[in-house]
């Protein structure tokens, strides 16, 4: 629980340092430094992948950069708070779209994963 914990106070702190970043820098200069430090941290383990897995692995870098790029942007003429309220409602949005557009059960019995 204390790391969960302390995971849930990092991740609070993600948008009120990228406010304070776009301050300082502006938007793209802000994501470029936030991508280079994570490319520079994950970039040793590449080449341990399964060769099958680097596609995939890469697609979801872009779309967790594209991501990132929307919320720096976001974060030029919007408030942190509603930006961190408008991005955690996706917790909602996903499993609400998936029992809704899937037909699964999304009890937490049926599917623990996601609760």
């Amino acid at each position: 629980r204390l790391i969960l914990g302390v995971l849930a106070a990092v991740y609070a702190t993600n948008f009120p340092l990228g406010a304070l970043m776009n301050d300082v820098l502006p938007a793209s200069a802000a994501t470029s430094a936030r991508m280079l430090v994570a490319s520079l941290a994950l970039s040793p383990f590449v080449f341990q992948l399964k060769p099958e897995l680097r596609i995939p692995a890469v697609l979801c870098g872009v779309f967790t950069c594209t991501g990132y790029i929307t919320q720096s942007l976001s974060l030029v003429d919007t408030d942190p708070a509603r930006v961190s309220f408008l991005g955690s409602l996706t917790v909602l949005w996903c499993p609400f779209l998936e029992a809704i557009i899937d037909k699964k059960p999304m009890s937490i019995k049926e599917a623990p994963q996601t609760w």
